[in-house]
């Protein structure tokens, strides 16, 4: 009879104790062009701006929209430039001159001050069709093929598909330069 009762009052001082705290999620970004470029989610905790500093990275391009990074503290000493794109949830559609201007942003951001960190809020859509495009430009290869390079190395990247038939459309008007990824 002390058995039960003994597990079933252990049960209860269980029951009130909290939860022990969560461990801190890494931020899951990835390396597209070694070195150069990297994408992912908005960086939201101190660990994560640490960890993208361990990684050599103080440079960050964000697509999102200001109200999206309202509570973003970026630390000092980084470089940090913004084109906001619209997602699925569709703030406005998507323009090819915003597209054309983000694209350019980014690779003279990347040409300042690599490496840089390409971020969206999720790191599927937006930050990856700007990858996608910065990946066939600087490597000479056509969008398809960047696409897939981008997906091998960063497999949650679902760019919105009319987004990348105007991506294809921008770069087939510029010349691309590079010679593979």
């Amino acid at each position: 009879m002390v058995g039960p009762l003994r597990r079933f009052l252990q049960s209860l001082r269980q029951a009130d104790r909290p939860p022990p705290p969560m461990p801190e999620r890494s931020l899951p970004c990835s390396w597209v062009l070694t070195g150069q470029l990297a994408i992912g989610p908005m960086p939201r905790t101190d660990r994560h701006w640490q960890q993208l500093e361990e990684a050599g990275i103080r440079s960050r391009f964000s697509c999102c929209y200001p109200e999206e990074e309202s509570a973003l503290i970026v630390p000092s000493g980084w470089s940090s430039d913004r084109i906001s794109l619209p997602d699925h949830r569709q703030q406005e559609p998507l323009r090819q001159e915003r597209l054309a201007l983000a694209l350019t942003r980014a690779e003279a951001l990347l040409n300042q001050a690599a490496p840089i960190y390409l971020h969206c809020m999720a790191g599927y859509e937006r930050s990856p069709l700007l990858a996608v495009g910065l990946t066939a430009r600087l490597r000479g290869i056509d969008p398809l093929a960047a696409l897939a390079w981008v997906r091998r190395c960063h497999p949650m990247a679902m760019p919105i598909y009319d987004h990348l038939v105007m991506l294809e459309l921008l770069l087939s008007s510029r010349p691309a330069r590079g010679n593979g990824p």
